[in-house]
């Protein structure tokens, strides 16, 4: 809720506790707060008058976000909080939630490095070994990870792209050597459960801001390396739902494509917005005849509806990878 952004961490405890009612507060502060923050806190209560229905349910609203998200984090690591996260409230809901948890958590490892330019970074870390680059570009923004990758020799981007999304399959103990070696040279780093970093959508995220001839160049290595890894990430990469990306008239390109059936079920499991937009790149009567497809269908699985999308997803980077359609994902591509 855009105005929860007013209010400080403070503010907030403050709401929620007056929300939670006399009884119940009083334990949590109890059981919750030094004594320096309880003064604090309720010196925040004593000064609001009036709180409006809706700021009070947005920060009860965002405590549960966050707290089932923490709930996530520390039974299941970053990868499986994000991924339930996005069945709950959106890819780009989920993110916002992670990315506040993780800001309020303890210091994430190489945190000083995110404040360094990536040109710098990259002078930093091109002589290191391929997998202490790959440790601390799981841990920079995906941002900052795809211009040091970019930058990187084509000869070490897919192996460090796969290193990057095998992180998490590492032992502890194999992880704790490379830190011990980096803790050497950067007085900043903190240890941390690194189970929580890299992954295959940690490379994902970076790759879809490298360059169009970095990505492919990676891409190439990964699927002679690491061909079930290659094709996971690739399946990552583009959804069906980021068909609304794509220009109206790539759309229409991708729809001569697709077998009707399988556009039916890959429509019946997806949102308004994503339907809207391939209804509008279809003639009147061809939508109509899917329209109705949709209502009259009875009850179809989960499973046959994603492999019905994916079949789509097929399509669109096969086109994309023909020069025929262009996936804009930033980095070197700009569509003109």
């Amino acid at each position: 809720m855009q105005q929860l952004l007013k209010f400080k961490g403070i503010q907030k405890a403050a709401i929620l506790l007056i929300a939670l009612g006399s009884d119940l507060s009083s334990k949590v502060l109890k059981q919750e707060f030094q004594e320096s923050d309880i003064e604090l806190i309720t010196q925040e209560i004593s000064n609001m008058i009036k709180i409006p229905p809706e700021v009070r349910n947005a920060v009860v609203d965002e405590f549960l976000e966050l707290q089932r998200a923490r709930h996530y984090l520390i039974h299941g690591g970053l990868n499986y909080a994000k991924e339930l996260l996005e069945k709950a409230v959106g890819h780009q809901k989920a993110s916002e939630i992670l990315n506040k948890l993780t800001r309020d958590m303890k210091a994430i490892p190489f945190s000083a490095l995110r404040k360094t330019d990536p040109k710098q970074l990259y002078n930093f870390l091109r002589e290191e070994h391929p997998q202490t680059i790959a440790l601390i570009l799981a841990h920079l923004t995906p941002e900052q990870a795809a211009v040091v990758l970019g930058l990187l020799p084509p000869e070490l981007q897919s192996d460090i792209s796969r290193r990057i999304a095998i992180i998490d399959r590492f032992s502890s103990d194999i992880i704790r050597d490379v830190e011990t070696l980096l803790e050497r040279k950067l007085s900043s780093v903190v240890p941390q459960d690194h189970n929580v970093v890299g992954g295959v959508q940690s490379l994902v995220d970076i790759l879809n801001r490298v360059g169009r001839s970095s990505e492919k160049v990676i891409m190439e290595g990964l699927e002679r390396e690491d061909p079930v890894l290659a094709e996971e990430v690739k399946r990552r990469m583009f959804v069906f739902e980021d068909l609304t990306l794509l220009p109206d008239n790539f759309i229409q390109r991708v729809l001569k494509e697709v077998d009707s059936k399988d556009l039916v079920l890959a429509m019946r499991g997806s949102n308004e917005d994503v339907n809207s937009r391939i209804l509008k790149n279809m003639s009147k009567r061809a939508a109509e005849m899917i329209k109705e497809e949709i209502e009259f269908m009875g009850p179809v699985r989960l499973k046959e509806v994603e492999k019905a999308q994916q079949k789509v997803v097929s399509i669109i980077r096969k086109l994309d990878e023909s020069g025929e359609i262009i996936i804009s994902r930033g980095g070197e591509d700009v569509i003109i």
